[in-house]
């Protein structure tokens, strides 16, 4: 293999370095994507379940109003409380849990849920037994502080899973610019060097050795002068200036030669 060949071959070996250090970085950032991206889906899903819970304790409570209004005097309560959308709820936000503070608001939120429900399984009893000024002061001493706890803790959870989807977006963002930057300028910069690299090697070692060998070609076949000229002021100048030395004094010694055989 030439030399040409070698240094090229060189040069191929750096630019693949190169380009798998860069796919490196650019699966790691993708995984970075997928995995944010994951969070993100978890908490979407988290934000959708508690955004049921919101509207449908909103709705209860508006039923209680309206069954309150209703039955000022007497007669039973309809069965309202929609435990299995509740408890799905909470499950599915459970599952969906990403980190530790939002595992933290769930179990305030659960907590909330469980006064919640008591106060609103209360409601039948309280019609049953109770008169209007009973049934007024249960919803607004004992109903309304647990509704209100109760959605607020849902409504913050949902709060709390919107800021962690912006900061993890914004993370990723962040750390997308933080590693394709680097990437492309170190990949711009090992081309850019390994060009460069490539063409004064070129111009300075492999064409002057050409020179010489083309030289020394037409000298010993075609018995051309070696008028081989190198410029480049280093160790192939002074080996071209070696080989006209030696071209040169091997001419002196034929010429003597031939001097003393025809004399």
């Amino acid at each position: 293999m030439g030399i040409r060949k070698k240094i090229f071959l060189g040069f191929i070996i750096i630019g693949l370095i190169l380009f798998t250090s860069g796919m490196i970085s650019l699966f790691q950032l993708m995984r970075i994507e997928k995995t944010v991206s994951g969070l993100n889906v978890n908490n979407i899903r988290s934000i959708e379940a508690s955004g049921k819970i919101f509207d449908e304790a909103k709705k209860q409570t508006w039923k209680i109003l309206d069954i309150m209004h209703n039955n000022s005097q007497n007669g039973e309560a309809r069965i309202i409380f929609n435990d299995t959308l509740y408890r799905s709820c909470l499950d599915f936000i459970l599952q969906n849990i990403t980190i530790p503070e939002e595992k933290k608001m769930f179990d305030i939120l659960q907590a909330n849920y469980q006064l919640f429900k008591h106060q609103t399984v209360l409601l039948d009893s309280v019609f049953l037994s109770g008169n209007v000024t009973e049934r007024n002061e249960w919803l607004n001493t004992k109903y309304r502080p647990v509704y209100e706890s109760f959605i607020k803790a849902a409504h913050d959870l949902e709060i709390f899973n919107q800021n962690t989807m912006l900061k993890n977006s914004t993370e990723l963002e962040a750390n997308f610019y933080r590693l394709v930057t680097p990437l492309i300028v170190a990949l711009a910069i090992g081309l850019f060097l390994v060009i460069l690299f490539n063409y004064f090697i070129n111009i300075y070692f492999i064409n002057p050795i050409l020179k010489i060998i083309a030289g020394l070609k037409e000298y010993s076949e075609n018995k051309q002068p070696y008028n081989v000229k190198i410029d480049t002021r280093d160790e192939i100048y002074e080996l071209n200036r070696e080989i006209k030395s030696l071209i040169s004094h091997t001419k002196q010694k034929e010429s003597v030669g031939v001097y003393n055989f025809n004399k």
